[in-house]
């Protein structure tokens, strides 16, 4: 049986992590099903609330459940960077790591779907709010216009095939896949550690080889509890240069 590993970044998560793992826990048996171990892993980035008590109680609770904690604060891209050397060194081929915001706006429910796509010709799969059947609740508007404004604009500079979703945390990788872009880059893999760390990884994904698909899903943004953490002026000028960044350094690597 192949293990999937799912990895949840926290940050001040803590009105939100127990309920995002209680509906991880119950697609156990849908997993196993399919032949997919379940193993749940919580990266703590130094969280100021009692996000790690939480988890550490989790981790007593259920023998799947593991707790990482960051002894200083390393942002998103650091939690996706320490999910990705965790993986790789934990699993083996055959493996798939599902990583997702850990707000409780991404279900683990549409982690199916994302099963059905990932094949050997397919590294990654993305679930994406801008294929036919997605939907976005509880998103102010300004926040939608950037977001459509945004897909435009990397799809302009990085171009990369069947991704219409650039920054969508939630997705599944194959051992595969982040083992040949580790070799190609080493710690060099991740740099940012804002919000721009996903499209980072998804163009460094592409410029190793790894094809993408996408998937419909609906982005719940009013189940999360708490004040956003994305500061979005700096969130935009960040994100424009780190996409401009990626072309010109990565193209011809």
């Amino acid at each position: 049986m192949s293990k999937l590993y799912v990895f949840l970044p926290c940050y001040n998560e803590a009105q939100n992590i127990e309920a995002l793992t209680t509906q991880w826990l119950e697609e156990e048996g849908s997993l196993q099903s399919k032949d997919y171990q379940l193993a749940i892993y919580a990266v703590d980035d130094k969280s100021t609330d009692n996000t790690l008590a939480i988890l550490e109680k989790l981790t007593a609770k259920y023998k799947n459940f593991t707790v990482i904690a960051h002894t200083v604060n390393k942002g998103l891209g650091g939690a996706l960077k320490t999910s990705v050397k965790e993986f790789l060194a934990l699993a083996g081929p055959g493996d798939l790591l599902a990583f997702m915001d850990g707000d409780n706006t991404q279900k683990p429910c549409y982690i199916h779907a994302m099963l059905d796509k990932i094949n050997n010709n397919t590294g990654c799969v993305i679930a994406s709010r801008y294929q036919a059947g997605a939907a976005v609740q509880g998103v102010p508007r300004h926040r939608l216009f950037l977001s459509d404004g945004a897909k435009f604009f990397y799809k302009a500079a990085l171009g990369v095939p069947n991704v219409k979703d650039y920054t969508c945390g939630y997705r599944l990788y194959t051992y595969e896949a982040l083992a040949g872009a580790w070799h190609k880059y080493g710690e060099e893999i991740i740099t940012h550690r804002s919000f721009s760390c996903m499209m980072e990884l998804l163009y460094k994904l592409h410029c190793s080889g790894v094809k993408f698909e996408e998937v419909p899903f609906t982005l719940l943004y009013g189940d999360k509890q708490g004040a956003s953490k994305m500061q979005i002026l700096k969130t935009i000028g960040d994100s424009v240069s780190v996409a401009l960044s990626l072309r010109f350094k990565n193209k011809n690597r």
